[in-house]
């Protein structure tokens, strides 16, 4: 997804996690209670050249929502993936309106360029 993104020479990082640790996460960071599927650490304007970000995935909280959604989690793990990696590249879906219609454009623009790489397909047989 980063070399799509023109984003070769950058680093992602992606921790994944249970609901207990990222609920901690979520309150220490964000004076949020509960768990939530992904927070997103944006380092675009600290780090040029290299680390573009991290992101913490519940995978507990996303086996449910794949479950909920009635999709196989690795489709719902790789969708938190990119809606984590757009809020690292400034995307915000909170504040409504055109901003997060283009959020979801461009989620949905991801998606389908990872579900038609080889890998993907063969993950989904």
């Amino acid at each position: 997804m980063l070399a799509y993104l023109g984003l070769r020479d950058r680093d992602l990082s992606i921790l994944l996690t249970d609901n207990r640790r990222i609920a901690a996460l979520n309150k220490k960071c964000f004076g949020k209670d509960g768990p939530t599927n992904v927070i997103s650490f944006s380092y675009a304007d600290g780090f040029q050249d290299e680390v573009l970000g991290d992101l913490v995935i519940s995978v507990e909280r996303a086996r449910q929502e794949a479950e909920q959604a009635d999709m196989p989690f690795y489709e719902r793990l790789f969708a938190l993936v990119i809606h984590g990696l757009l809020h690292v590249l400034g995307f915000d879906h909170e504040k409504g309106g055109p901003e997060a219609r283009r959020m979801r454009h461009r989620e949905q623009k991801l998606l389908g360029y990872v579900t038609g790489l080889p890998a993907y397909k063969e993950m989904a047989l």
